[in-house]
C-alpha cells in the first residue's frame, strides 16, 4: 500500500495554508468535543450508579432526629376515646354533680 504521501497530488485542487488551517481547526474542534461526550458518559454512569446504590439501600430513619426511634402512639384511636368520654353520658352526671355541690 503506498499513499503515496507528500507527493504529487492526484485531485485537480492542491490545499492551501487556509485549507490545512481549516482542518487543522475542525480536527481540534472533534476532539474537544469527544472530550466533553466522555466527561458527559462518566457522569452519567455516576449518577446512575448513585441511583442504584440509593434503591438498594432505602433510607430507614424516621422523624426529625437521626438515631431516634419513632413510636407509635396510635393518636387516633387515643383522640376518639378522649371524645367518647368527655362526651359520655356518666361524665355529664359527674360535672352536674360537681356543679351541684358547689352551690
Amino acid at each position: 500500500m503506498n499513499f503515496n504521501i507528500g507527493g504529487p497530488s492526484n485531485f485537480a485542487f492542491s490545499s492551501s495554508d487556509d485549507d490545512e488551517a481549516q482542518l487543522m481547526e475542525d480536527l481540534e474542534t472533534i476532539d474537544a468535543e469527544e472530550e466533553e461526550i466522555i466527561i458527559q458518559h462518566g457522569n452519567i454512569r455516576r449518577a446512575i450508579a448513585q441511583y442504584l446504590i440509593q434503591q438498594n439501600n432505602p433510607v430507614t430513619r424516621r422523624g426529625s432526629i437521626p438515631g431516634h426511634i419513632v413510636i407509635n402512639r396510635d393518636r387516633e384511636s387515643v383522640d376518639r376515646r378522649l371524645l367518647n368520654d368527655y362526651f359520655s353520658r356518666t361524665h355529664d352526671i359527674m360535672i352536674k354533680c360537681s356543679v351541684n355541690a358547689f352551690e
